[in-house]
Parts: structure tokens; sequence; C-alpha cells
């Protein structure tokens, strides 16, 4: 288990999870490894400049409380060129950060998936179907590109 001590979010994170063990409290898989943290998800997200966020209908009273902002948020992104969507509400424990990084979805059932980045040799099962999944990164890509 490696700690990350001072490691930033930065383009080569694949995702962020809750992650609860004594003293650790995000898990944050990188390109290059995974690393834990004391950090919440969220606190880990605001150092990382993620201030942007771009509305949507769904998940809207969670997102507002969490984030402490009033608008509908669901994928944030920054000037960097990093952006990210929740897999669920950021208040629920189950809830994975996926950032822009190239990843195929396998359906594992209709309410869980497997997301695979063939070029680092990780995946990550999520409980959300590949439907959602996908509706999210369509939207993370029409606003990147």
């Amino acid at each position: 288990m490696k700690n990350c001590g001072d490691l930033r979010v930065d383009r080569d994170v694949l995702f962020l999870e809750s992650w609860y063990e004594t003293g650790k409290r995000s898990r944050i898989t990188t390109t290059y490894g995974v690393f834990y943290s004391p950090d919440p998800l969220l606190t880990l997200i605001d150092k990382a400049s993620m201030l942007f966020a771009i509305p949507d209908g769904g998940r809207v009273k969670a997102t507002r409380h969490n984030l402490k902002i009033h608008g509908k948020n669901i994928i944030l992104f920054s000037n960097g060129g990093l952006a990210a969507y929740p897999t669920h509400s950021p208040c629920q424990l189950g809830c994975v950060w996926i950032f822009n990084h190239h990843y195929k979805l396998e359906a594992i059932s209709s309410v869980r998936t497997r997301i695979i980045y063939e070029r680092f040799g990780i995946s990550k099962e999520v409980d959300a179907s590949t439907h959602n999944l996908s509706k999210q990164r369509k939207r993370l890509h029409e606003i990147i590109f």
C-alpha cells in the first residue's frame, strides 16, 4: 500500500474512489500505480482546481450539497484539461470518479460494469450500468472536444 503524500490529481489519474481503512479515505488509481490518501474524494478534486461544472438533470440535490455549488453539476473539469464524472451521487459510498482517459466498457450485469483501460492493463468494476456510463462519457467528450 502506497501513501500518496503530496500526490496531485492530474492527467495520470484514471479514477478516484472512497476507501475506508485506518487513516485512509481515498484510493487513487493512476497510470503508474495505486495510492491512498487521508483526504476524502471531494477534497482531492477541490485541490485539483476542478471548479467548473456542466449542468445536467440527474443527482442534483446530492451534488449541490456535496460540492457546495447551487447549479446542476455532474461533470467537472479544469483549465488544465482534466475532466471527470461520478458513477453515482458523490454522497454514496460506491461513487467512483472516472477521469478522461480512453477505456472500454464491459457489462457484467444490468447494474454493474467493468471499465477496462487496455493501454495500462487496469480494470475496475463499478455499480453502474453501461448505458449510464456511456451517457456520461458522451457528455464528457462533448464538453472537452
